[in-house]
Parts: C-alpha cells; sequence; structure tokens
C-alpha cells in the first residue's frame, strides 16, 4: 500500500486530514504535516524526512501538497529528486485525496494519473452537477 503524507500552509493539512477522516474514517499510512508560522524549510524538510521513514514501502510515497511553488511543495519536491519512491502532487483537494485513499494497490504511476483525473472531477459548479444529476437518471442505472 502506498504511504501518503499530506502537507501544506498553517493547519492545511491537518484539517484535510480531519475532514477525510470524518468521512473515510482513520487511515493507515497516513501523515498530516503543517507548515506552521514560525518553522524554517530546514524543519520541514526533516518533518518530510520522519513522515517518509515512517510510511516508507517498498510501492512508494506520495506527498500531497497545497499550492504549487509554495514551500511545502518545493520542500517535497527536494526530497522526490533525492527518493525515487516518492512522487509528489499540488494543488489537492477532497475527491483526489479521497480517489488517492482507495487506490493505493495501484502501481504508483497509475495512482498519480488516476488521483489527477479525480482531482478534476472533483471540481464542478452547480450546474454542472445538476447536469449530470439529470444525465444520470436519464440513462438508468
Amino acid at each position: 500500500m502506498l504511504g501518503i503524507i499530506l502537507t501544506g500552509h498553517g493547519h492545511f493539512a491537518t484539517g484535510l486530514q480531519s475532514s477525510i477522516e470524518l468521512i473515510a474514517g482513520k487511515q493507515e499510512n497516513f501523515i498530516a504535516i503543517n507548515f506552521e508560522e514560525g518553522m524554517s524549510s530546514e524543519q520541514l524538510q526533516d518533518k518530510l524526512r520522519e513522515a517518509y521513514k515512517e510510511l516508507d514501502t517498498e510501492t512508494g510515497v506520495v506527498i500531497f501538497s497545497d499550492l504549487p511553488g509554495g514551500t511545502p511543495f518545493n520542500q517535497s519536491v527536494l526530497l522526490s529528486n533525492e527518493l525515487h519512491s516518492v512522487r509528489v502532487i499540488a494543488g489537492i483537494n477532497i475527491p483526489l485525496l479521497l480517489e488517492g485513499l482507495f487506490t493505493r494497490d495501484l502501481d504508483i504511476d497509475s495512482f498519480v494519473e488516476a488521483v489527477l483525473n479525480a482531482g478534476k472531477k472533483g471540481m464542478v459548479t452547480p450546474e454542472q452537477k445538476i447536469k449530470k444529476s439529470v444525465i444520470d437518471i436519464e440513462d438508468g442505472i
């Protein structure tokens, strides 16, 4: 099973972890790391390394970050450049993360593709959601 590290600015990571656990229950091989005010990038890097060691599996570890180009993302990329069993995905949302939690048996590259697709599909307007519901009803079960 792939390990998952969730990181981001402020309490983004633990806040999202709380939401996920409310929806899907407590998750194995899942660690949230906040990048809080006053932390240095080196301190964050140390926490990411510790989490990797705790989660390190033969199948790999995926780090989900809040914002492309931010410190949590940059530090995650540095780690992934050093450790080839690590992938980084930025700009996450709950549909993307839920898809990831339920498809961790995929190989790491297929996993990344699946969660990116889920993240894109998870972003809709109310009009799009209503239209999809009507189509689903008309098509039957």
